[in-house]
């Protein structure tokens, strides 16, 4: 008799172990695909050309705040660019590529090529993007991302 009331009990806690662990693992996979559906929400994608005649197209875009953001910027010329968000209220004539903010600089890309990089959208505000290159900013090289409150 106690030995079957043992036996019983361990089923029970058998049973219970079992249920907490699929519980546990249900609740995981639950949480992980709600994280990857708010990370596809949030994603944005922007297309930037840098061309000869020293102007960005489009010279302006926005995106919510704290987004996802992953930029491919082409080279539609000959020409070396580059893109660069600056931090604040910083002179666009006169920045070079360690003004980057927070790293959003795709280097020097030759002409006719392309590259693309991801970053997290900053605080909400409007931001200037410039092409480096000597000369390119003060021809007109220049363009505003606007930052919106998600």
């Amino acid at each position: 008799m106690i030995l079957e009331k043992t036996i019983s009990n361990m089923n029970i806690k058998q049973d219970l172990t079992l249920f907490f662990l699929l519980s546990c693992a249900a609740f995981l996979a639950a949480c992980s695909g709600n994280s990857a559906e708010a990370k596809n929400a949030a994603s944005v994608q922007l297309e930037v050309e840098g061309l000869d005649t020293l102007q960005f197209t489009p010279n302006s875009a926005s995106v919510p705040a704290e987004s996802e953001v992953e930029l491919t910027f082409k080279n539609a010329g000959n020409l070396d660019h580059n893109f660069i968000i600056a931090a604040g209220d910083i002179d666009p004539f006169n920045l070079n590529e360690a003004d980057a903010l927070a790293g959003i600089n795709t280097g020097i890309v030759p002409g006719g090529e392309k590259t693309t990089l991801s970053f997290k959208a900053p605080a909400a505000g409007t931001y200037t993007f410039v092409c480096v290159v000597p000369g390119h900013a003060a021809a007109g090289m220049v363009g505003t991302l606007t930052v919106a409150e998600p």
